[in-house]
């Protein structure tokens, strides 16, 4: 009966905080961040564990997958857009995920994290579904990549908008490649906010970054491991 409560409680506070983030549109408002955050609260007020408050919402974070196909619309109908700047782009994805896996690499060797804790970090960089994959791959913990991607993605949203403004970046293209490198789903939402063809561009940087990650990132997690553990 608690668990059950639990999954209503997670429904309906996801609709009250998505109204509240629609209507005025603060980032903090989020639906990621309110209602996790007081989940979280009322789960040690009231003494309920993570075991319990799972048994009957596992299944929302799987619905992330097929909604991913969702960002194929916007996609189509920028077509030609994403095939005239297709080598900007694949080289931006690139980078922007060696940066990704040689920065977690480099900060979990400096509070000297185990193999796991590494790897889910080094997974971190790409859509939940997608890391997911990866960290399986990698003998990472799947757990704690959703963990981490979540807080990546967080943080993406808070700050990327400043970095860009510093940054004084202003071609909607580049914009939306950050914010699908950096955020993954909640950077493509930022974009999206942003402009249309940021939102578009940012999901389909976030997409081909998660494809190349599960096919190449075992191979670059091992690379990387490699030359960390030969110069560090």
């Amino acid at each position: 009966m608690l668990a059950f409560l639990c999954l209503v409680w997670t429904i309906f506070a996801y609709i009250v905080a998505k109204y509240l983030f629609k209507k005025y549109g603060y980032f903090w408002l989020n639906p990621i961040i309110t209602v996790s955050t007081v989940t979280i609260v009322l789960m040690l007020w009231l003494g309920i564990s993570y075991d319990t408050y799972r048994q009957d919402t596992d299944w929302i974070p799987k619905l992330i997958a097929p909604a991913t196909v969702a960002f194929a619309v916007p996609i189509y109908e920028y077509r030609r857009l994403i095939a005239k700047n297709i080598g900007v782009l694949s080289i931006s994805i690139f980078v922007g995920m060696f940066v990704g896996v040689v920065s977690a690499y480099m900060c979990a060797k400096l509070f000297d994290f185990d193999q796991t804790l590494t790897h889910s970090m080094m997974a971190r960089s790409i859509s939940t579904p997608f890391a997911i994959d990866l960290a399986e791959q990698i003998h990472g913990s799947s757990s704690l990549v959703t963990l981490f991607t979540l807080m990546t993605g967080l943080t993406g949203i808070v700050i990327g908008d400043m970095v860009l403004a510093i940054s004084r970046i202003r071609f909607h293209l580049a914009n939306g490649v950050a914010f699908g490198n950096s955020s993954h789903g909640f950077g493509t939402a930022r974009a999206t906010q942003r402009h249309e063809s940021e939102g578009v561009i940012a999901s389909l940087t976030m997409i081909l970054a998660g494809l190349f990650m599960v096919f190449a990132g075992s191979s670059l997690v091992k690379l990387v491991d490699f030359l960390g553990g030969f110069f560090l």
